[in-house]
């Protein structure tokens, strides 16, 4: 791209936000409590609700990671984009959404405080932050990528830069902003992925042609060597990892009704399936075309850059930044919904509603600042996804599955799940590791950076172990608490 066009490129990409963020904050303007900021009063329809999942579900490791996997390593590297994501959002629709959203909660740990007790609520609320600030951290990782091989501006600039926007955007427009932004994030994302994938079919002469550089090794859904508990981890970390999120359980919340946000949730599951299938087959075909700098999460900010014209490469490159935006402004939200109501609860519940509000926005800064804090730690996007998708999320979905629909298990089984499943998840992804490093003539320090920058590879089946612990913790405790209460009964 020469200097013009990427003049051009910044005065479009700043003029894109600009307007976003004043669309945001005009729809954002009624906004009278922390209800209304986290929520949008629930009272949005089919359409919002739809392309606002689809637009936060479909974000930087769909189009950038997946798609630079699946050149490297086949289609074993399109297990979770767009497999396995689009089947957790229709299992979330199915045995998630309605049971939350008839007791009128606003956080998963609203429900674990009802369900476990403070307590639980508490350890629940900081696992859940952890896994949105990580989360959220990916996502400015992908914009510094965008822009460095776009523009070539220096990734440290652009993460600070985008951190900054992405703040001021959050604290002010809300969900409501939020899902109205996603409105045009998610017809902007699609154009640009469906402009790209056309103008690589005709790189290479029609979309049969496309299809037959494909070659037989590269349809593997299982990856060479891989084991059964890998190739277990691979569908389970996606589908069952995510089922319980705060991002997409708000999405639930703000929907007017639980029918509203399951026909919702199926549409975007469709649409996630079908726009997701492009970078896949642009990663299986263009891993064939000799694209300088189509590597790593930089794969497909290359590709157009060498086969669009200078406009369209404006567009998709806009395209990427809807993505996203509409996923790490809803991560921000989730830790502030956190942070605001369940950590620092007894502030939230003596404070005035314009307080609370005030309270909200400062969290969403706090996120903002976590999330920059883990972006510059080094670590590459497709790493950050798959530590975000397992650290307690096991315990979550153990837990919530369980409580919802049954009454079996008390505090002490909801407590034991928890601590449990994050005990097993820091031993098997930082521990475990660490030693194996050392064990090779690595010092401590130099092993630690090793395991965190995903050099060193976690223990075969890590996610699967962590549910499976999680589950057998909580149904002992279930058990000891029944037994205890028997007993004091007598």
């Amino acid at each position: 791209m020469d200097d013009l066009s990427r003049v051009e490129l910044l005065f479009f990409i700043a003029g894109y936000v600009a307007i976003q963020i004043a669309i945001g904050l005009w729809f954002a303007r009624g906004t009278k409590s922390d209800t209304d900021y986290y929520i949008a009063g629930g009272r949005l329809g089919y359409f919002p609700i739809t392309l606002s999942l689809f637009a936060t579900w479909f974000g930087a490791e769909t189009i950038l990671g997946s798609s630079a996997a699946v050149a490297e390593g086949g289609l074993s590297g399109a297990r979770a984009e767009p497999f396995g994501y689009a089947i957790c959002l229709v299992a979330t629709a199915l045995f998630v959404a309605g049971k939350i959203r008839s007791h009128g909660y606003v956080t998963i740990a609203d429900f674990f405080r009802d369900r476990f007790g403070k307590h639980a609520e508490f350890v629940t609320a900081i696992v859940l932050v952890v896994i949105s600030v990580i989360w959220a951290g990916a996502q400015l990782l992908a914009i510094a990528a965008i822009l460095e091989t776009t523009l070539g501006l220096p990734g440290v600039v652009t993460l600070f830069a985008a951190a900054g926007i992405v703040v001021f955007y959050s604290m002010f427009a809300g969900l409501i902003g939020d899902v109205v932004t996603d409105v045009i994030q998610g017809l902007f994302l699609m154009g640009g992925v469906i402009i790209l994938f056309l103008a690589i079919i005709h790189q290479f002469g029609g979309f049969g042609a496309m299809l037959s550089v494909i070659q037989s090794d590269q349809l593997r859904l299982i990856a060479p060597g891989e084991s059964l508990f890998t190739r277990a981890d691979a569908w389970a970390i996606p589908v069952i990892g995510s089922l319980v999120t705060q991002e997409i359980i708000t999405r639930f919340l703000a929907a007017k009704s639980t029918a509203v946000a399951r026909r919702a949730a199926f549409t975007a599951a469709g649409l996630y399936i079908g726009i997701g299938m492009m970078p896949v087959l642009i990663g299986l075909s263009g891993a064939h075309l000799d694209v300088a700098g189509a590597v790593g999460d930089n794969f497909i900010p290359a590709m157009a850059l060498e086969f669009l014209p200078p406009v369209l490469a404006i567009v998709f490159v806009g395209a990427l930044f809807s993505a996203i935006l509409s996923t790490v402004d809803s991560n921000l939200l989730a830790v502030s919904s956190l942070i605001s109501i369940n950590i620092l609860k007894k502030l939230h519940a003596r404070s005035s509603e314009q307080r609370q509000l005030m309270i909200a926005r400062l969290g969403t800064a706090f996120a903002g600042v976590g999330a920059l804090a883990v972006a510059l730690s080094g670590s590459n996007i497709y790493e950050l996804i798959a530590m975000t998708s397992v650290f307690g999320q096991g315990a979550i979905v153990v837990a919530t599955l369980i409580g919802l629909r049954t009454r079996f298990g008390g505090p002490a089984a909801g407590l034991a799940c928890v601590y449990t499943c994050v005990a097993f998840n820091l031993a098997t992804l930082l521990i475990l590791p660490i030693l194996d490093a050392m064990s090779g003539g690595m010092a401590i320090g130099p092993a630690l950076q090793a395991v965190l920058a995903g050099d060193v590879e976690p223990i075969d089946g890590y996610f699967i172990y962590s549910v499976v612990a999680a589950l057998a913790a909580y149904v002992i405790a279930g058990l000891l608490e029944n037994l205890f209460l028997t007993r004091a009964s007598k």
